[in-house]
């Protein structure tokens, strides 16, 4: 067992892409056939970590994923992109509601000081984040949002491999079918950081120090 603590002025919460094409019942994702309530799930979880962050002096992160209409990926692939083989097309378009961040959290969206617009699945990807976390000192980042498999996972990945640790609370985090998700945390879990419940999360944002059990090894158990 390890003690883990936060220090909250180098501990930052990032909240993924909680936008109506993912979360929203009238979104794309769940018009193309896709259940979207696990992720619709996560929206209260995240307004208490980020509501409790800001209580101790956390600074929290959005991220919203903006795709073009005319961005050129849509037609330079040989191997048809992912949105386009949804029959009802890319989400989260620029300027629709599709981009926007759902009403149950948008007020902390946009009372936030730092919005990051992404293009792409990583929040690292071609944008200020790193600069912007470096800038603030953080060193470790509590991972929220959707999709676990997509833009979760692939944040997780390029944070580990910027030397940061990376908290991501369970409950915070969904993907369209619990076997995906469940997959993609056991990956997380054991390699890019570590899986806690929300609850333990809150207690280490409230200042407690957790004893951790690292999983290891490649195999179940």
């Amino acid at each position: 067992m390890v003690p883990l603590t936060l220090d909250p002025g180098r501990t930052a919460i990032l909240a993924v892409d909680p936008q109506n094409s993912f979360v929203h019942p009238d979104g794309l994702v769940s018009r193309n056939g896709g259940d979207c309530s696990m992720m619709a799930a996560t929206i209260p979880f995240i307004r208490q970590l980020v509501e409790a962050g800001r209580g101790r002096g956390i600074q929290d992160i959005w991220t919203q994923h903006v795709h073009y209409p005319n961005d050129s990926k849509w037609t330079r692939h040989q191997i048809l992109a992912h949105s386009l083989r949804w029959d009802a097309g890319p989400t989260a378009l620029k300027g629709t509601w599709e981009a926007e961040f759902v009403d149950e959290i948008k007020d902390l969206a946009e009372s936030s000081t730092e919005i990051i617009v992404k293009h792409r699945f990583s929040a690292f990807l071609d944008t200020r984040l790193d600069t912007l976390l470096r800038m603030l000192d953080v060193r470790t980042l509590i991972l929220t949002g959707m999709a676990t498999t997509h833009c979760v996972e692939c944040t997780a990945r390029d944070a580990y491999q910027r030397d940061y640790d990376v908290i991501i609370p369970s409950e915070s985090v969904a993907a369209l079918s619990k076997e995906a998700h469940d997959s993609s945390l056991w990956m997380m879990d054991r390699v890019f950081g570590k899986v806690l419940p929300v609850e333990s999360v809150m207690g280490l944002i409230s200042g407690e120090t957790l004893e951790i059990d690292y999983a290891s090894g490649w195999t179940e158990g």
